[in-house]
């Protein structure tokens, strides 16, 4: 039987990391709309196994990775500083 007050530690190899940042509640929203879309994707796949106990978090990663990842690789010119007025 399981201990209701256990919890989950993840153990990360030393090719991952975890990553904070500070956004508005209105882009974690879109974010976790998109990620629910994944898992619901994930799901309907035969060949995909997810783990039960993180897939909200498995799927944001994925979301933000891939993002940054086409920024990122993509953006040949020379980057400006953000419109402080949006942050």
């Amino acid at each position: 039987m399981e201990d209701e007050r256990s919890f989950i530690i993840p153990i990360l190899a030393d090719s991952i990391t975890t990553m904070t940042v500070v956004v508005p509640k209105d882009f974690v929203h879109r974010v976790e709309v998109q990620a629910l879309q994944v898992i619901e994707a994930l799901e309907s796949h035969p060949a995909t196994e997810v783990d039960p106990n993180n897939k909200m978090m498995q799927a944001m990663s994925y979301l933000v990775q891939n993002a940054l990842t086409e920024y990122l690789d993509f953006v040949e010119e020379e980057i400006s500083p953000p419109d402080l007025g949006k942050l």
